[in-house]
Formats: structure tokens, C-alpha cells, sequence
């Protein structure tokens, strides 16, 4: 009698533990699935960061915050238009794509790309200068860092909103070729196209001008200059020229 009624007082014991620790963790499970619900965290990533300097992710979160005006760490998802802060953090120009997503680890994630200038434009209309991308956008310079690049100048640019338009391909590939030509990029330091699309390159070092004409053949063009300045200018002197023009096929024409 006496081992029964002890047995039955260690088994209701057991019990009430086993009932209490199924609850504990029942509760834990619901809390912690109740705080998956909620931002924990707002996580920047700028992909390009190592490339530019334009903006920074305080700049970035400060965007997606509204400057801290909304309080998103501690809100339920649900309650979080994402496609709303996409929007608002690209009306920061110099920020080429924005996307915005809850992660599995409970973090708000804000993924940006920023623009990567190939030259900058001296407008000549009144505007404020731009930078100009690889796919022809626009976007406004930054207080906070100043890329060394080519520059851009001319009657051509005058209200001109960007350079994607179908006639403006071969101005964007002079550039590239320049640019991922290290001799020519470091030689090269502005371009300028008048109204016609003629352009002359100012180059860093001699007194000459060259006129190089409408961004056509260019390849062809590009290599009589390398002559010019390799075998030409050695033998002549960097000074004896004022203007040089590549503008006609298989010439270089030198004053």
C-alpha cells in the first residue's frame, strides 16, 4: 500500500513536469514564430560598394526609414509596404536599382545598385553637370565623392535627357573603347561634340586638338591616333602641332 501510494505521487510529479515543459516550449515556439512576424533588423546591402562611393547605407536605410520617421524594426511584415520603399529609396538618383524583401532570419533586406559613371557631362544649358552610365542614363554628381573620368562637353548635350536613344549607340561605344583602353584613357581627358555630332578630343598632354568627326569607323580612327602619338609626336616634338585630324579615312592630317 505504501510503495503504490508513492509510486502515484512520483508519477503525478512526472506529469506535472512533462505538462509544464510542453507549455514552456509551446509558448517559446509561439513567441519566437510571433517575432519571425516582426523586423527584426534593417539590412543594407550595396552591391557595387567597392566601385563608387556615392552613397553609403545609412544614406540607404535613412531612405528607407524616412529618416527615421518610420519605425520599422519591431513591425509586423504584413503591416510593411515593400514596393512603397523600393520606390522611395530610388528617388535617390544616383541608386540604379532598389529591391526590397523579408529574409528567413526575420531581417528586412534592402538590396541597392548603384550607378557606375563612364564620364561626366559639363552641360552647357544651365543644368546642373551629370554623370552618364553605360546604358545612357543620367544621374546627378554627389557632394560626398567625385569620379575621375572622362569628360563631356558641347552644343550636342543641350537638353538632351540621356543618351539611350537609338542615334546616340556609337557616342556611348566611342566612350567605352576609350575607357577600356588604358593609353587612350589615360591620353583622352574631354570630348567635345558640337550640334552636327562632330567631335574633338582635348588630350592631356601637347597643344593639339584633334579632330576626330562623327563617332563612325571608330576603331579604325582610334588606331591612326595611336600611330600619331607612338611614332609621330616622338620623332616631331609634343609641341610642333596645334590640330590633328583623323575625320577621313586613312589619313592623318597634322598642322
Amino acid at each position: 500500500m505504501f510503495r503504490n501510494t508513492n509510486f502515484g505521487k512520483i508519477a503525478k510529479i512526472l506529469f506535472g513536469t512533462i505538462a509544464i515543459g510542453a507549455i514552456t516550449l509551446l509558448i517559446a515556439f509561439s513567441t519566437d514564430s510571433f517575432s519571425s512576424d516582426r523586423c527584426k533588423k534593417i539590412e543594407v546591402n550595396i552591391k557595387n560598394a567597392d566601385e563608387q562611393y556615392f552613397i553609403t547605407n545609412k544614406d540607404v536605410e535613412n531612405l528607407v526609414t524616412k529618416y527615421g520617421s518610420e519605425q520599422l524594426v519591431g513591425k509586423h511584415f504584413e503591416k510593411i509596404d515593400l514596393r512603397s520603399i523600393e520606390q522611395r529609396v530610388l528617388k535617390n538618383r544616383q541608386i540604379k536599382s532598389c529591391q526590397v524583401y523579408k529574409g528567413v532570419d526575420g531581417k528586412l533586406h534592402v538590396d541597392v545598385e548603384q550607378h557606375i559613371p563612364i564620364a561626366r557631362i559639363l552641360m552647357s544649358d544651365g543644368r546642373e553637370d551629370v554623370y552618364v552610365d553605360a546604358e545612357g542614363s543620367f544621374f546627378p554628381l554627389s557632394d560626398r565623392y567625385s569620379a575621375r573620368i572622362l569628360l563631356l562637353s558641347g552644343e550636342y548635350f543641350r537638353n538632351l535627357p540621356s543618351l539611350k536613344a537609338k542615334r546616340q549607340e556609337k557616342n556611348l561605344q566611342f566612350i567605352k573603347l576609350i575607357n577600356e583602353d588604358s593609353f587612350l584613357k589615360a591620353q583622352f581627358t574631354q570630348l567635345d561634340i558640337n550640334s552636327d555630332g562632330d567631335i574633338s578630343i582635348v588630350p592631356l598632354v601637347g597643344n593639339h586638338i584633334i579632330e576626330f568627326g562623327e563617332p563612325s569607323n571608330i576603331e579604325n580612327r582610334l588606331n591612326r591616333l595611336k600611330i600619331f602619338y607612338n611614332q609621330i609626336l616622338p620623332v616631331k616634338g609634343w609641341d610642333s602641332f596645334s590640330s590633328v585630324s583623323v575625320k577621313y579615312d586613312g589619313q592623318i592630317v597634322c598642322k
